[in-house]
C-alpha cells in the first residue's frame, strides 16, 4: 500500500543514488571522493515503492555524491518514468556528460531537470575552488545545449547553482555573464551549507582539511552587508539586462526579479511536509540540509506511514512548530529565515 492517505504533497522526495564523486571541492566537507556509498538498482526500486507519484512534485535523485557516476543512470530514469514520476531532476559537477548517454537523457526526456553546479566564471577561480578543467566543463554545458537544439526539447532545463562564500563573492555577477554566453535561463544563488568544520570542532590542519572553505567565516553573513547587497544588486541588473531568472540565498534586496522575495521569508520551517530525503541505508531524513545527522526512521524497517507517524518524527516537527528545534536546525539557513 503506497502512502495516499495522508492530505500532503511534498516539494520534493529525494533519494540518494550514490555518495560517490570524481571531485573534491573545496566548499565540501568530503575528503574522499569514493566512499563506496550506492544502492542496487533493486534496492532504489524498493525505496521508491513506497512514494506514489502524487505525493510530490519532484523527484530529486542527488545528494552527497554525483549521479552521473552510476553507469546505470539511464535505466534508473527509464524505470523512474515508466512508474509514472515525470518530473525528475538531478544536481551534477557537469563534468561527466561526454562519458554518458546525455544523448538518450534529452531524446527520452528522462530528465526535467539539470542543476549544474559551480562557484565562479573564471579559469582560475573554478578550477582553485573544483580542482577540475573549467575548459571541459563549459564544453559539457555545450554538449548537453547541442542535444537539446537537435531533438527540439524543452527539457531538460537547465540550471546554474552557486553556493555563495567569501571567497566567491566578487565572482557571483560573472555568473549571469556566464549563463548569458551559454544561454541559460536560470541561476540559483545559495548560502554556504551552515552545516559547517565548526560544528564538529575539527582540527583544520588534519589532512584534507586544509583548504576547505565549508567554515562559518566563509558564510555571507561574516562579509561586508552594503557589498553583499552591491552584489546581488549587480546580479539583479544583469538579470534584467539577460532576461535570466535568479534567486538570490536571501532577500538583499527589497524588490527581487519574481517581485517581493520577503513575503516567501520567514522564521518558522515547514521543511518536513516540504521535503523527504531517502539516505542509501534507507533512513529518512526529514531534510537535505541535516541529511546523515538526525534520522526519524528507516524504509528497511518501516513503512514510510509507519515513519511519519512514529514518536520521533512527530516530536522533529513539534519541535520546529513550537520554537525548541535541535541544535542542527538552530544554526541551519532556512530555520534562520534565508531562502536556502
Amino acid at each position: 500500500m503506497k502512502f495516499q492517505d495522508i492530505n500532503i504533497k511534498w516539494d520534493c522526495l529525494q533519494i540518494s543514488l550514490t555518495q560517490n564523486c570524481n571531485l573534491l571541492c573545496k566548499h565540501c566537507m568530503r575528503t574522499n571522493k569514493f566512499i563506496q556509498k550506492d544502492i542496487s538498482f533493486e534496492i532504489f526500486k524498493k525505496y521508491l515503492s513506497n512514494f506514489h507519484p502524487e505525493m510530490c512534485y519532484c523527484l530529486l535523485l542527488s545528494d552527497f555524491g554525483e549521479p552521473f557516476l552510476r553507469k546505470d543512470l539511464v535505466d534508473i530514469l527509464r524505470y523512474v518514468k515508466s512508474e509514472g514520476f515525470e518530473r525528475v531532476d538531478v544536481v551534477s559537477n557537469g563534468t561527466l556528460f561526454q562519458n554518458h548517454d546525455i544523448k538518450a537523457i534529452v531524446k527520452e526526456r528522462l530528465l526535467r531537470k539539470i542543476s549544474i553546479s559551480l562557484e565562479a566564471a573564471t579559469k582560475e577561480r573554478f578550477e582553485d575552488i573544483r580542482g577540475t578543467n573549467f575548459n571541459e566543463f563549459i564544453s559539457n554545458i555545450i554538449l548537453l545545449r547541442g542535444y537539446k537544439e537537435k531533438f527540439k526539447s524543452k527539457y531538460p532545463d537547465i540550471f546554474l547553482s552557486t553556493v555563495c562564500m567569501k571567497t566567491n563573492l566578487l565572482e557571483l555577477p560573472k555568473i549571469m555573464d556566464l549563463a548569458h554566453e551559454l544561454r541559460i535561463d536560470f541561476v540559483d544563488f545559495v548560502h554556504l551549507n551552515s552545516i559547517s568544520l565548526d560544528m564538529f570542532n575539527l582540527n583544520m590542519n588534519l589532512p584534507g582539511f586544509q583548504d576547505k572553505l565549508c567554515i562559518s567565516g566563509q558564510h555571507l553573513d561574516t562579509c561586508d552587508s552594503e557589498l553583499v547587497k552591491n552584489i546581488f544588486r549587480q546580479i539583479h541588473e544583469k538579470s534584467l539586462q539577460y532576461n535570466i531568472t535568479y534567486l538570490p540565498p536571501e532577500n538583499y534586496l527589497s524588490k527581487g526579479n519574481n517581485g517581493d522575495l520577503s513575503k516567501t521569508m520567514n522564521t518558522k520551517c515547514e521543511i518536513p511536509y516540504k521535503w523527504i530525503q531517502i539516505g542509501s541505508d534507507g533512513s529518512i531524513f526529514p531534510c537535505c540540509q541535516i541529511s546523515k545527522r538526525i534520522a526519524v526512521g528507516n524504509l528497511n524497517d518501516s513503512t514510510f506511514e509507519q515513519i511519519w507517524d512514529n514518536e520521533k518524527f512527530k516530536k522533529f516537527r513539534s519541535d520546529l512548530e513550537t520554537g525548541t528545534p535541535n541544535d542542527w536546525c538552530k544554526i541551519c539557513n532556512v530555520y534562520k529565515g534565508k531562502r536556502f
